[in-house]
């Protein structure tokens, strides 16, 4: 961590960050409550208490270094991608939201590694020697939770989200288009019918040769370090302790987290992949089952742009559609963040953006095919 710069003086950047990590430890202690009231699976449940014993902990450490420096503390607030993850729990159950508190608990690790390199203050120095520890084995667990508790269900609506979004996007831009061009609801039904069977299948099959090939890489890296962790643990270990170091973590402190996975050989060998190879839940995923789940959701999905051409004339029918589609598309972009990681309402504009931007361009190329034809 280094010792203290004694020419270091904080400023009022520093100042508003400490509040922000106060706000935020605060914020996920309630995150973490309001999870482990919302988990069925008692032993998750359980981590997710004491994952928010150590996020109240945090918080009383950025508490006592403000008070040192004079600082009042700031008013709590629930900030907003906490009560999103909350709410969506709720609906959706806790594992799907995993991934997304695993990637806060990533973010966080280099925040602070961030912050520690930049103040080098005494008191700060002793509030990350407490907390860098903690935010890497949190890493780990929450990792660990996402994979053996909520991976299937992740990768599940990773596949719906995949197919939907296509079939929202890609249909409503072939019924606008052909709309644009025929000015028939028969001709739109029609194309829109054989592309909507035609997508499905497609993306059936695609999803299915993807996870799979995902799948035989992950197999294949977890076995080679498996053998490596059998053949040399020592080894191995070495390795944890330096890439933890390279987070911004003592050699002391490194080598404590490393032996605390090692007395656990499974979440040792999960570490031991995550780190050489990244994280990944796909070994949980059945090829042929993700490929059913996105050749459907397309279908279900491609459906809704077609059904205002079943009772409405043309004009109003075209209108209706790209209204319709525009919010199931802004609501799948925000479940879509679950899987992609994403900030949400971000993903929910960026969804928006894509399939009401190819709709657009689809219509005006059909009315000048259609006006060239005519």
């Amino acid at each position: 961590m280094g010792t203290a710069n004694l020419s270091f003086r904080w400023t009022e950047s520093d100042i508003r960050e400490i509040d922000a990590n106060y706000l935020d430890e605060r914020s996920s202690l309630w995150m973490y409550q309001s999870l482990a009231a919302a988990d069925r699976i008692p032993a998750r449940a359980a981590l997710l208490r004491d994952l928010a014993g150590f996020e109240e902990r945090h918080a009383a450490l950025w508490a006592g270094l403000l008070k040192k420096l004079g600082r009042p503390l700031p008013r709590e607030k629930r900030m907003l991608e906490h009560r999103i993850l909350v709410s969506m729990a709720r609906l959706l159950g806790v594992g799907p939201v995993l991934p997304i508190v695993h990637r806060g608990e990533v973010d966080g690790v280099e925040k602070y590694r961030s912050q520690a390199s930049r103040w080098q203050d005494a008191d700060a120095a002793v509030v990350f020697r407490t907390i860098l520890p903690d935010e890497v084995a949190h890493e780990i667990e929450t990792s660990s939770a996402a994979k053996e508790a909520g991976s299937k269900t992740s990768g599940s609506l990773r596949s719906l989200l995949l197919g939907a979004i296509d079939g929202f996007a890609s249909i409503v831009a072939l019924s606008a288009g052909v709309a644009g061009a025929t000015r028939l609801t028969s001709a739109v039904l029609i194309a829109g019918t054989a592309s909507v069977v035609a997508g499905a299948l497609s993306m059936a099959a695609s999803e299915y040769v993807s996870v799979k090939a995902e799948h035989d890489a992950r197999a294949a890296q977890t076995r080679m370090e498996a053998e490596a962790a059998a053949v040399a643990p020592e080894t191995k270990r070495d390795q944890l302790i330096r890439a933890y170091e390279a987070k911004g973590l003592s050699t002391e402190e490194a080598t404590k987290v490393a032996a605390r996975l090692q007395a656990d050989p499974q979440r040792f060998l999960d570490a031991l992949v995550a780190e050489r190879y990244g994280t990944g839940a796909e070994e949980e995923e059945r090829p042929g089952r993700q490929g059913l789940l996105t050749g459907v959701s397309f279908a279900l999905a491609g459906a809704v742009p077609l059904v205002p051409y079943l009772f409405l004339g043309i004009e109003a029918a075209v209108i209706v559609s790209v209204v319709v589609t525009a919010v199931a598309l802004f609501l799948a972009g925000l479940f879509r963040a679950l899987s992609s990681l994403h900030p949400f309402v971000r993903s929910g504009l960026e969804m928006l953006a894509v399939g009401m931007g190819a709709a657009a361009g689809t219509y005006l190329i059909g009315l000048v095919i259609g006006g060239a034809v005519s």
